[in-house]
This record gives structure tokens, sequence and C-alpha cells, in this order.
């Protein structure tokens, strides 16, 4: 938290995750602003200027113009470093609080990211490197009771990978990436991407093939599971994700994944649109069917949905609502876990990123007794430099 604090007074920070809300922008394609084509990690110098220059608001501008704060975008501000040398610093701390103001639960201070990055090239115009990123990750409190006294390591290898680009249609990524599946959004807690083998450190050694084209972008994904774990727990598999543009920041788009482990065959197939709404506003929907089958026991087949909107008010600050739903076995008695959510998404200089959601999760059930419904006031400082 100290850390944190440090580069909070200095405000040296900037945009720490993909945001595929940004459609409303008129940017469809992460590979305009990322490394890896798909979101998330670093962003290249073009999109940590763009984010200054157009997204985030002026707080910290000093009478300064958006060319300028695009110019002073950069780790060292308007120092240029080398493309073999381009490093990065990420932090997010959340502040949770559960069922406010009755719950006499003390609220929690999670440090959600505390990352290092770095993308290093051999050439100017970013066709073939390295990227890469360290985490500090803490061992939450019901691992360090079932580690049986084994040391957990708390510092992980989020992301590594090799990135290769041949002419102007075809990008190479061979490393440990996030799967390429649905829509990357940067809540990884979402149904959409937690109850589907998505979350936040759910990364995979993988090769993908990336084909971008104006109008429409393919993928593969073939993977043979995280090689950090044992042998038997690595879900290898591969996935594809196709997505076209119908019209003016408007991108449908469909994934289909399949994994397996010694335990375990999963299956997921889903649909997805972003849609943008006048400048920096959009309509965001992932929904889609699960099928797990373990090796023992019968097979499960459930669904999921996931839908937000997000209005622009003024430059660098939005309100959004989100709505989401899931059910792990749709035969069964099982209940339908429901999450609604309202907030703000606030970027209020282009190194820094607020954000503060009230969320109700609920569930329903004919057949069962369900508890009450459970609210969360959830605060989040996304930093990074």
């Amino acid at each position: 938290m100290p850390l944190i604090l440090i580069f909070f007074l200095f405000g040296l920070i900037d945009r720490a995750a993909a945001y595929p809300e940004f459609i409303g922008y008129k940017y469809a394609s992460c590979v305009t602003c990322h490394y890896n084509g798909h979101g998330n990690g670093p962003l290249n110098e073009y999109g940590r200027a763009l984010f200054a220059a157009e997204i985030a608001g002026r707080a910290l501008a000093f009478g300064r113009t958006d060319e300028e704060l695009g110019e002073a975008s950069g780790f060292l501000g308007s120092v240029r470093l080398p493309h073999w040398f381009q490093p990065g610093i990420k932090a997010r701390q959340l502040l949770l609080r559960r069922n406010p103001p009755t719950s006499l639960e003390q609220p929690r201070n999670i440090t959600m990211q505390a990352d290092f990055t770095m993308a290093s090239f051999i050439d100017a115009d970013s066709k073939y490197g390295l990227v890469g990123s360290i985490g500090y990750v803490p061992v939450p409190q019901r691992l360090q009771l079932a580690s049986n006294g084994r040391k957990v390591d708390e510092w992980i290898s989020r992301e590594h990978y090799l990135r290769l680009r041949f002419g102007e249609s075809w990008w190479i990524y061979a490393g440990m990436l996030d799967k390429v599946y649905g829509i990357r959004t940067v809540d990884h807690t979402a149904f959409s991407r937690q109850k589907i083998g998505l979350a936040q450190n759910d990364q995979a050694h993988s090769l993908i093939l990336h084909y971008i084209q104006p109008k429409y972008e393919f993928t593969i994904d073939v993977f043979s599971g995280n090689l950090y774990q044992d042998v038997d727990l690595r879900q290898q598999g591969a996935a594809v994700h196709f997505e076209y543009e119908v019209g003016e920041a408007w991108r449908l788009g469909t994934s289909v994944l399949y994994s397996s482990n010694k335990f375990v065959k999963n299956t997921r197939a889903g649909v997805q649109s972003r849609y943008g709404l006048g400048h920096g506003s959009a309509l965001l929907l992932d929904t889609g069917l699960i099928q797990n089958s373990p090796e023992i026991g019968e097979s499960k087949q459930g669904y999921y949905i996931y839908a937000q909107a997000i209005q622009r008010v003024i430059r660098g600050y939005h309100i959004f609502v989100t709505g989401q739903s899931y059910k792990d076995d749709m035969v069964g008695n099982r209940p339908d876990q429901f999450k609604t959510a309202a907030g703000f998404l606030i970027f209020p200089a282009q190194r820094f990123e607020w954000r503060m959601e009230w969320v109700d999760s609920r569930q329903f059930s004919d057949n069962i007794e369900v508890p009450k419904d459970s609210w969360a006031l959830l605060t989040q400082l996304h930093l990074s430099l």
C-alpha cells in the first residue's frame, strides 16, 4: 500500500487493463493499443498516448494541450525509451465491504495486482519481440491453511510470450497468455470469466494465430495448459474466436473452447456483441453455454450471461450498470445465480483510474432454499507507470 500511495502522490500512473467498452471511442481492435492483440497486459506507445490525449480527464493537465499530454505519457514522461526497453509497473488495490451498512464485518483491503512488465523488440515497428510480466499475489488464508506447511510462492509470471508480426494481417503469439475466448472484461470475477476458467490467473502456455482485417478478426488458440501446474491438473485444448464488424462501432463475435485434463472435459460456446453508443458509451453482451464432463459422475450443462451499459458523462468520467446470470446445471435442481451492479468508472488524469460499484448477488430456485441477497461495496484504485 505505501508503494501505491507514492505512485498516487507523484501521478506516475497509466491505464492498467483492457476495456472492451472503448469501442464507444471507435477503437474496435485491441491491437491498436496493446502488445497483446486481444487486450490485457501493457500498452504500447500509441495506446499510452491515445489514452492520455483522448480518453482520460485533464485533472493534472496543468495547462498542457492534449498533444503535449500524449507526448508525456511514457514510462518516464516525455523521455522516449528505446524499442528494446519498454518497462512498466501496475498496481490495483481493492477495498471491499460486504452488506453495508448493517454488517459487522470489517472492510477488507486487498492487493489485486502488483506487476512489473517489460516489452522488448528488436525492431522499431515492434514486429518481433518479447513481452512479459511478473506479479505479486498475496496467498489467501484458505490456501495458507491448505498448504500443509509448504511455502506458497507469492510471485508468479502472469504472462510471458514471443510476439511475431508478418505483413499487415498475421500475428503470432507463443508463450504463456490468457486464453482467447469471449469478451475480455476487466472484471475477472464476472460469471463470463470466473465460471468458465478465464479468471485472473488462468493463463496457459499457448500458440496463438491471430488474423486481422479492417472488418473482422479470426483467432486460433492451441494451449497445453499451465506448465507450472501438476500434469494431471493442466487443462489442454484449443479455442477459436471470430469477430465481425456489422456496422460502425458494432462488432458481433462467437467463441468456442474445448479443454480437458485427467479429471474433467470442458466445453464452452458463446456469442458476443460490442456496440458503441455516441462518443465513449457502449453496450456489451457476452452469453454462452457450458458443459463440464467429469471422468466420474454425470455431465453438467449450464449457461452464463454478462451484459453491461456504460455511459460517458464528461471526458474521463463514466457511469455503468451490469447484469449477470449463471447456472451450472440446467437439468438438475440447481439455483440460478444473478448479479446486478451499478457504479462509476473514472479516469481523472492520464495515469489514474478509480472505480466504485455496488453489487447485489442473489439466487433463485423453485425447489431448494437459497440464501438471502448479499450486497457488496467495492472501491478500486488502478495505477500503472
